[in-house]
This record gives structure tokens, C-alpha cells and sequence, in this order.
């Protein structure tokens, strides 16, 4: 069995502040994490894998710069890794843009029999991916699952959750699942595969994007308008003394604000 999984990075939200005084974000530490949900698609893989003979492949969602999620992916378990590159003019691209290319790669990789990716993404919210490139590709598709399994009769099985039920759907291989972000936890890196993963430079090969798909066709859906910030929080005043003389003072002051708005 040929698993693919589908990985992307994000800025890691430990090291952004927002200052709404000032209107800005500052990002203190420019680390990358891997998207949560990805993480959890990368687990099922795994357990996938655990329980029979398969093969994990992971791949990027995006053509963002660094190849340390795709080797972490490796140091837990994953078997092979494959990382883009080639000169594009704008690296910043949504699902609609990079659907293509994800499709030409899985088509060149051939006799995959599962795609596994997370449902959303941390930074953007977009949930597209998934469905987009099972539409692509003409595959049938399960999206938001909570586990993944491999049947007995060698179909994928995936447990969603309708209202406030939990149901198990099965569906025929090759198929693309998305899975919920949170829905399971990403196992612990091997210390040992990890240092010698980052020894071997050649341990993620590279595949030319260009090789792949018309660059010039990959055009995002996202318009990037700018930043908004809602209003600083006002700060309010601490009432001291008797309980009659606080009461008294609250009434003073929520007075005043009422003639406040009412003049505004």
C-alpha cells in the first residue's frame, strides 16, 4: 500500500505578538511548525503502516522555502520525502494554485492507493485542498475524518462525526482522506533517525516544480487586502471603600456613560 501524505508548515504561534495599540503583528521568532492537522494526517498514516505493509510518502502543500517538516516527517517513521523547488516569481499560494501541481506529482509517483492531508489549516482556515485535489484527480474522498484504518477487505475506513452521532464510512482504494485537526497525536521524533536524517543531505529529494506543471498556470484565489485589528481593549477603574460608597460610585460612572452615548 502507497500512502501519500500531504504536509504544510506554519509560523509557529509562540513567537508572533499582537500590539493593537499599534496595529501591528511582530513576529519575535520566525520558526515554522507543521500545520496541527497535517500532523494528525501524518499519524494515521503511520498507524496505517504499523498495521501492515505500506509505504509513506510525504509531500509539501505549498512552495514555501526549508525542508525541516518534510524531515521530521521522516525521523517519525515516514519512508520517503519529497520537497519542490525551482525558480517561481510568488511563493505564496493557496489550495486552488497548488492543486495542479500536487496532482502531477501524485500522477508521476504512480500506483498510490491513499492520500491523507488535514482538513484545515492554523493560519489561513482554508479546507479546500483536500477536495480540490480529489476533484482533480477523480478520486472518491472522505473529508473531516477522526481515524483512518485499513478494512479487512483492503478498503480505507474513516470514522466522521454527523450531528452528534459517529459513524464509520468505507470507501474503495485509491481515495483521498482529510482528517480533523486534534483528531490524534503526532508520535514522538526518534532521536536516532532524526540526527541521521539531517546528516544525509539527500534524504528529501527535489523535484522541480516546473518538471511538474506550468508554473505560470498556478495562479492563487487569495487576495491578500491587508491587516485589521479591533479596537484596544479600555481599561477600567477600580472602585475603593465601603460597599454603599463603591455602589454609589458605579451608578456615578455608568451614568456618565450613558449620557455619553446618548450625546455621541
Amino acid at each position: 500500500m502507497r500512502i501519500v501524505v500531504i504536509l504544510g508548515r506554519v509560523l509557529d504561534p509562540a513567537g508572533i505578538v499582537v500590539n493593537r495599540r499599534r496595529g501591528r503583528i511582530f513576529v519575535n521568532r520566525e520558526e515554522y511548525v507543521m500545520q496541527p492537522a497535517d500532523g494528525c494526517a501524518l499519524e494515521a498514516a503511520l498507524q496505517i503502516k504499523d498495521g501492515s505493509e505500506a509505504d509513506v510518502i510525504v509531500i509539501p502543500r505549498d512552495l514555501s522555502s526549508g525542508d525541516d517538516i518534510l524531515r521530521q516527517a521522516l525521523s517519525v517513521g515516514a519512508d520517503r520525502a519529497i520537497h519542490f523547488v525551482g525558480q517561481v516569481a510568488n511563493l505564496t499560494y493557496d489550495d486552488a494554485a497548488m492543486t495542479p501541481a500536487l496532482a502531477a506529482a501524485v500522477e508521476r509517483l504512480g500506483e498510490v492507493d491513499l492520500i491523507l492531508t488535514g482538513a484545515t489549516t492554523l493560519d489561513t482556515g482554508q479546507s479546500q485542498l483536500g477536495p480540490r485535489l480529489a476533484e482533480a484527480l477523480g478520486w472518491p474522498q472522505v473529508v473531516t475524518s477522526l481515524q483512518v484504518c485499513k478494512s479487512a477487505t483492503g478498503k480505507v475506513q474513516a470514522v466522521i462525526r454527523q450531528g452528534s452521532e459517529y459513524v464509520t464510512v468505507e470507501a474503495d482504494l485509491p481515495t483521498l482522506v482529510t482528517v480533523h485537526p486534534g483528531a490524534l497525536k503526532l508520535r514522538y521524533t526518534d532521536g536516532v533517525r532524526l540526527i541521521n536524517v539531517y546528516r544525509d543531505e539527500g534524504a528529501v529529494e527535489q523535484w522541480d516544480v516546473a518538471e511538474l506543471v506550468d508554473t505560470g498556470d498556478l495562479a492563487p484565489l487569495l487576495e491578500k487586502r491587508g491587516q485589521d485589528f479591533p479596537p484596544e481593549r479600555e481599561r477600567g477603574v477600580r472602585l475603593e471603600g465601603a460597599p454603599q460608597a463603591m455602589a454609589q460610585a458605579l451608578a456615578d460612572v455608568l451614568k456618565a456613560r450613558t449620557l455619553r452615548q446618548r450625546v455621541g
